[in-house]
């Protein structure tokens, strides 16, 4: 496999003396004068430590209407600076209109891996213009690295990756008996190299090996579905032993040459032309907790951020300190992982010390709060998965986001003629501001309503129809279409029908892109809406009572996604107590809610007890067959492979039947009805409204 290419152009165009009438033709495009173009950035091939010096030729330009010389009319003076083993073999003295010429530098190499730079800089009428040069040796035992695609939820790419065995890897190390020396890299889909380049390194737990904990924790698909511009890096340390020994990386020394050599790898590969490690962060499961502790406080490299997940078994004065320090810091706990008791006293000292922690991973704690220590209500295991940690605390603490930052949009409702959009997002460094979308024919077309700042979090537009509105980023470097909109949802002028949109599974289910439109879909068969993310409830405190009709959505979250959360339960409670008519629908609310206590809220609300995880059926009818609709099969958004069936219970009546007979949506006439399988995984727009018409009938005659 050949080298493959990620990241930007490198030619970029620079012109003096350019004016006049716009052009009208090629040859009028050309600059007015000389002009000059260089690449910003050139990278020596590769060389092995001791094999002899890296050449290049790139090509330089002029394409402006006349010859380009140094001022005064001299030959172009092109200059190298810093490292004096770069030098300059061939260079032009001018370059002639509309002209190209050849630039070729070398590199004496190294005897020993190394990663050099210089810069260069050129002369000219047109002004000075510089470039980055880069060469880099590698260990003469260092293979390529092989980079395959690998797919996510709903066949979508997601990184493409690679295993390396690396002579800086954890093992063999003296003194220890482990030999792999295998390390997995993770570029994540639409990569863009920066001037630095950030890592992830993160640090499996005991009694495992990296071909089992990277599927089992999904690393991959957490990468991806952060949104997050950095490489992920998994080295392989004690196989299948209950140690944390991490070999070679215990000591920062080891590690920086580590981090060097995997910048190495990616340069190499074509990954990165720039070999300049960025932001650091260290991540660790169970175990993997002494090795990251061991690497804080070096001098040769910064550590960022830190996420432990159920792995604060011992350290906690490095880890407080570090937390002191202001840099990210993050850790969860389960009931039966062992770390409760020291991430319990971690929080209470460090409040002693001044320092507010966060007890709660809210989105907004995860952006904002410097230290974040709190329960995950899941097994030793499932702490990196529940709620999709992993990919969370990546997500809203880092400020590099490959097409702009996944921004949570999290209320679209109007009054009075206006509407009103807010949103959460994770603080980013390239986005310029933000952009209200607009669509009146179903997100075919896009028009901008309003342009915000960056650190805007709320914006309005005048509305006089119901619209389909999404948020975009305004990323430096980035066309418009080319940046991550978050979900889509519905808004009208007035309405008092409520969508809630509960759906966050890209992970490990059968929807695996960024955002989604189904708020949107289920909102447009019922016509006025507004429309709010499940977490302004929660989070934010947003009140159901207004509204006469919710209509929640929670796609085919599960039980590490969370379907409904007891807090969740409480304010679907409350609103049914006033008198509020409800519809929720999902693939898996019983099977996440009907095998444990919560089966009791399935009974009281919906008059329902869950019946089985896969009805065994894509298609229903209503109770009397005048409605019939297909769902989840090759038509619709995503394919639904476990719709959940449903037994009454109570004043429980069926409402909707899958064609096996097995009810497919259960409620209590006048109140409240859940349905066994997502509602917008109806992909004709005619069915699915009269579904819907149909359950509000029920619930909400």
């Amino acid at each position: 496999m050949g080298p493959m290419r990620w990241g930007l152009s490198l030619v970029i165009t620079i012109a003096v003396g350019c004016g006049g009438p716009a052009p009208t033709s090629d040859a009028d495009a050309r600059p007015s004068g000389p002009a000059l173009e260089v690449p910003p950035v050139i990278a020596l091939p590769y060389v092995a430590a001791g094999a002899g010096p890296s050449m290049l030729s790139v090509t330089v330009a002029n394409p402006g209407t006349a010859a380009i010389h140094a001022p005064g009319g001299g030959a172009l003076a092109w200059m190298l600076t810093g490292d004096p083993a770069f030098a300059i073999v061939a260079a032009p003295d001018s370059i002639d209109a509309g002209g190209e010429a050849t630039l070729t530098i070398q590199w004496t190499g190294s005897a020993t891996p190394q990663i050099a730079g210089a810069s260069l800089t050129v002369v000219s009428e047109a002004g000075p213009r510089a470039a980055e040069v880069w060469g880099v040796a590698g260990d003469p035992a260092l293979e390529p690295a092989a980079f395959t695609p690998v797919t996510g939820a709903g066949g979508v790419t997601i990184v493409d990756s690679a295993i390396v065995h690396m002579p800086t890897a954890p093992f063999p190390a003296p003194g220890r008996t482990w030999m792999d020396d295998r390390v997995h890299l993770f570029v994540p889909a639409d990569f863009r190299e920066r001037d630095a380049q950030d890592l992830v390194v993160h640090f499996h737990g005991h009694n495992t090996t990296i071909d089992q904990t990277v599927p089992a924790h999904a690393y991959r698909e957490q990468l991806y579905a952060s949104g997050v511009d950095a490489i992920l890096v998994v080295p392989q340390g004690p196989v299948n032993a209950a140690s944390g020994d991490f070999g070679k990386l215990m000591t920062p020394d080891g590690t920086a040459a580590f981090l060097d050599e995997v910048i190495t790898v990616l340069y190499r590969a074509g990954v990165i032309t720039r070999p300049v490690l960025g932001r650091l962060t260290l991540t660790s499961h169970s175990g993997g907790y002494q090795v990251v502790a061991q690497n804080l406080g070096g001098e040769r490299f910064q550590v960022d951020q830190v996420d432990l997940f159920d792995s604060l078994y011992g350290y906690s004065s490095t880890y407080r300190d570090f937390a002191l320090s202001g840099a990210i810091f993050r850790s969860d706990y389960t009931a039966g992982g062992g770390t409760q008791a020291n991430n319990l006293a971690l929080a209470m000292q460090l409040t002693q010390l001044a320092q507010p922690v966060a007890t709660a991973a809210t989105q907004a704690a995860l952006r904002d709060a410097a230290p974040v220590i709190y329960f995950a209500a899941s097994t030793h295991e499932g702490s990196t998965r529940i709620d999709a940690a992993y990919a969370e605390q990546l997500r809203w603490a880092s400020p590099h986001a490959r097409r702009g930052p996944r921004a949570e949009l999290r209320t679209a409702t109007a009054a009075n003629g206006t509407a009103s959009i807010t949103w959460l997002a994770p603080h980013d460094d390239d986005v310029t501001g933000w952009r209200v979308e607009t669509s009146d024919d179903d997100g075919a077309t896009w028009t901008t309503a309003v342009q915000v700042p960056a650190d805007a979090a709320v914006a309005s537009f005048p509305i006089d129809a119901a619209v389909r509105v999404r948020l975009a980023p305004i990323v430096t470097g980035l066309a418009p279409d080319a940046v991550q909109a978050s979900d889509t949802y519905r808004v009208a002028p007035a309405a008092d029908v409520l969508i809630v949109d509960g759906f966050d599974r890209v992970i490990d289910g059968s929807w695996g892109q960024l955002a989604h439109d189904f708020a949107a879909r289920v909102g447009g068969a019922v016509g006025d809406v507004h429309t709010i993310a499940h977490a302004a409830i929660t989070d934010d405190g947003f009140a159901l009572a207004g509204y006469r009709e919710v209509i929640w959505l929670c796609g085919d979250e599960s039980t590490d996604d969370h379907t409904f959360t007891t807090a969740e339960r409480a304010a679907v409670d409350a609103y049914l107590a006033g008198g509020g008519h409800l519809i929720v629908s999902g693939s898996e609310i019983g099977y996440e809610l009907g095998p444990t206590s919560a089966s009791s809220w399935l009974a009281s609300a919906f008059g329902a007890s869950y019946a089985s995880d896969d009805a065994g059926a894509n298609s229903i009818h209503t109770t009397n067959a005048s409605v019939t609709a297909d769902f989840g099969d090759a038509s619709a958004p995503y394919t639904e492979e476990f719709p959940d069936s449903f037994a009454t219970t109570g004043a429980g009546a069926v409402v909707l039947a899958y064609d096996t007979g097995a009810p497919a949506a259960v409620g209590i006439a006048g109140r409240a009805v859940i349905v066994g399988f997502p509602l917008e995984t109806i992909a004709d727009p005619a069915a699915l409204a009269a579904v819907v018409a149909d359950l509000r009938g029920f619930a909400a005659p």
